[in-house]
């Protein structure tokens, strides 16, 4: 596959990393300690008009392609893990899924505000149950009017807490279980933080419980359309997610070169070492077949093929390779990179995280194992 960039991707790439440098960069060391959201960062997002990269013309947006929103995630995630993950969380699985799904009425109310950055989107899936729609706190949804009335828990919300507006997958009939699933929009007045989940990783990327008591809700969609809409908002999240793996894996493998060279052992550059060189080769070619399959996905979004396929490999392959990316440049680092002085253990912890938080049943393994079983 021909991964060369055009010259106007070559311009989006480039003042992507620019502004990452300039305004992610700095802050992910001690955000990360923290804990903080980086509500600066964000707002200059907005400023930058980076939310519209992906919104299509007739929303009133660029209409450009997914290639632009994974250059985003790959330059952001070179900088910033936590702050890529807000940024795609809020373009992915929010502002795209309204405009591919929302009605007329949806698309004119909630895209201009999203776009702009005057409201940030979240997305609500996971329950306590060990799939959807099976635990004892699961959301049901029942109908009032037009409109719905939500009640239950949700689990590790992606932006949680700090979204004004939330993509919500949940049940209508608790009799019929998970043959009658569908996806709303809740604005998060109507919506109660019950538990704010510190991570190993991405700690600056929000992921909440919330808690909804007959709030609010407006259909996205059809009724029953809710696990076809959850498949395709997993599926491009996913492959972003990839992106910015790539994005970490750029970063601790410079980084780690760059220590080969210059750390000295037994009178010579550890670099000369041929297990440190193995080790360097094996974090090169996960990251090469890495970003091979992610922008092969990519294209397979803008060409409106089966993408939802295609990111079960690229997810099940991305979970194994940033790993052991993360695990080489630790390795190689020694005691320096298991240090958190450094950057590299953030890196290792923020590439183990970027696949965790799902729910098992949506495991890629499963999904592949039973389309090749048919």
């Amino acid at each position: 596959m021909n991964l060369e960039l055009t010259k106007i991707q070559q311009l989006i790439s480039r003042s992507m990393s620019d502004f990452a440098k300039a305004n992610l960069q700095p802050i992910a060391y001690e955000d990360d300690r923290s804990g903080r959201f980086p509500e600066e960062a964000i707002e200059e997002m907005a400023k930058n008009d980076f939310f519209n990269i992906n919104v299509p013309q007739d929303c009133g947006g660029r209409g450009t392609d997914f290639y632009s929103v994974a250059l985003m995630a790959e330059e952001f995630g070179k900088a910033n893990g936590a702050a890529a993950s807000i940024a795609m969380a809020h373009i992915v699985l929010a502002i795209d899924t309204i405009a591919r799904h929302g009605t007329l009425e949806q698309k004119e109310k909630y895209i201009p505000l999203l776009k702009k950055g005057e409201k940030l989107g979240g997305y609500a899936f996971a329950e306590s149950g060990a799939s959807l729609a099976s635990g004892e706190e699961k959301v049901i949804a029942s109908r009032s009017g037009q409109d719905y009335l939500l009640t239950g828990k949700k689990n590790y919300v992606a932006n949680g807490g700090v979204a004004n507006i939330y993509i919500v997958i949940a049940q209508v009939s608790e009799e019929e279980g998970q043959n009658n699933i569908s996806a709303f929009i809740v604005e998060a007045e109507g919506v109660k933080v019950t538990r704010n989940i510190d991570k190993l990783g991405l700690r600056a990327f929000p992921t909440t419980e919330l808690e909804f008591n007959n709030t609010k809700a407006q259909l996205l969609g059809t009724e029953n359309q809710g696990l076809k809409i959850a498949a395709e908002i997993q599926a491009r999240f996913d492959i972003a997610s990839a992106a910015i793996a790539i994005g970490i894996g750029e970063a601790a493998l410079e980084e780690t070169s760059n220590h080969c060279k210059t750390r000295i052992q037994f009178g010579a550059p550890i670099g000369k070492l041929q297990a440190v060189q193995w080790m360097l080769a094996e974090m090169a070619t996960n990251l090469h077949t890495l970003k091979t399959l992610t922008y092969q996905g990519v294209a397979c979004v803008d060409s409106n093929g089966d993408y939802t396929k295609e990111a079960t490999f690229i997810k099940m392959f991305a979970r194994k390779a940033a790993f052991e990316i993360g695990t080489n440049a630790v390795q190689i680092h020694g005691g320096t990179g298991y240090s958190r002085e450094a950057n590299i253990e953030r890196y290792f912890r923020d590439l183990k995280g970027l696949f965790l938080v799902e729910n098992i049943s949506e495991y890629p393994e499963k999904i592949i194992a039973g389309n090749i079983l048919k």
